[in-house]
């Protein structure tokens, strides 16, 4: 379609409106295609939640909603500029080009490309309209022996966030299930850089992911407010890693810093934490998605001093309070066996509180349901195991 003056005029005139009512009365609007509009303006209200810079330049345009679902924030685009070196990057899955923005802050040429038609005129309009003047722009689809084709220059970097949900839009994240599946080009994308960075779906095993590419040498795992983002696979040709010592990254961004910790697998396998037996003691730790993610249950107990509640409960305690633990402290109010004839008085005297279990018979909703406790409130409840007991450890955020 055409991106003229009028279109976008429309776009930024209407951008705070009801879409449902501008579709309504889209014949009031002649020459203007109003949901295509209408499009925009909902996927533009989306991707600037995650690129608030975005947000001040008007005349962005955006076609499809479901690739601004799927772009990554500013702050996890930002993170992979660290594997660029100053030279030339290749991104061939570009969607809507918020990771191609980013590295091509701190690459010297980015070649973008993006299969469909569509988004490609989009983002190029949209980095045209940005001042984005080191991007050379490909429409093109990536599959076995065509990048060849394409006179793509030797790059220091090739990104690659392959596209995870199938025709009928249901989630996927295994490698042969997304479009392009590495694992069927990677020779030719060797071809292009020596190094490749793969965004992968958070739901992706790590261990199986190392069987199937050896060559992978680092692994990052991105959180933002304590919501796994983005798994990152680094790349290198020719290597062959040692799973043992293999290095993991994990980070959390949220309002109050950003929670930092790195380990290898070998350290987490020679780990030997402590564990509680009866009672939490004075204070309660939860660890960040990321790290629950990268199962460094025994090395983030022994890097801190911390005690854990059982070999498979994933939480941790200690007497006096531990500064800079990436995730969740709390004081422990109370410890209770979950025991039938327990269950009232807990009801009485914490009418309110936030459920979570850990390593625990019921899930969260279905522990609600017994306690009869309603949602919210200053109180958290995790439902456990420590030892051979079940328990109920009562609880609020330390300060």
């Amino acid at each position: 379609m055409i991106i003229d003056k009028p279109f976008l005029d429309f776009i930024n005139e209407h951008a705070e409106d009801d879409v449902y009512g501008l579709l309504l009365k889209s014949d009031h609007f002649p020459g203007i295609d109003v949901r295509a509009a209408a499009t925009s303006i909902v996927a533009r209200k989306k991707l600037i939640q995650k690129v608030p810079d975005w947000a001040v330049v008007n005349s962005l345009f955006f076609p499809k909603t479901l690739n601004a679902e799927q772009a990554s924030s500013w702050l996890t685009a930002r993170y992979k500029q660290r594997f660029c070196d100053g030279n030339v990057t290749v991104d061939i899955t570009g969607g809507y080009g918020v990771d191609s923005y980013y590295l091509s802050m701190v690459s010297s040429e980015l070649h973008y490309i993006e299969a469909d038609q569509e988004i490609f005129e989009a983002t190029k309009h949209n980095f045209n309209t940005l001042g984005i003047k080191n991007v050379i722009f490909h429409n093109h689809t990536v599959k076995s022996g065509t990048l060849s084709g394409l006179g793509l220059p030797t790059a220091s970097l090739l990104y690659i966030d392959p596209a995870r949900r199938s025709e009928s839009s249901k989630r996927l994240f295994a490698f042969d299930d997304c479009n392009p599946d590495i694992l069927n080009i990677k020779d030719d994308l060797f071809l292009i850089s020596r190094t490749i960075l793969v965004k992968a779906s958070p739901m992706l095993d790590i261990t199986e992911s190392l069987r199937l590419i050896p060559e992978i040498c680092e692994v990052h795992i991105l959180s933002v407010n304590n919501e796994c983002k983005e798994l990152l696979f680094l790349i290198k040709k020719g290597r062959d890693n040692s799973i043992e010592n293999l290095p993991v990254f994990t980070v959390n961004y949220n309002k109050r810093c950003d929670e930092i910790f790195n380990f290898n697998f070998n350290e987490e396998k020679e780990s030997n934490p402590e564990y509680i037996h009866e009672a939490p003691l004075v204070y309660l730790y939860e660890p960040n998605s990321s790290i629950v993610k990268s199962g460094a249950f025994s090395t983030i107990a022994t890097s801190f001093n911390l005690r854990k509640l059982a070999r498979h409960t994933h939480l941790y305690s200690s007497d006096t309070k531990i500064s800079g633990f990436p995730g969740r402290v709390f004081n422990v109010i109370d410890s209770i066996e979950y025991k039938k004839k327990n269950i009232p008085g807990l009801r009485e005297k914490y009418p309110k509180a936030n459920i979570a279990t850990r390593n625990f018979s019921l899930t969260p909703e279905e522990l609600k349901r017994v306690l009869g406790i309603s949602d919210g409130g200053d109180f958290y409840i995790f439902g456990c195991t420590t030892g051979d007991k079940r328990v109920l450890i009562v609880c609020k955020k330390a300060d």
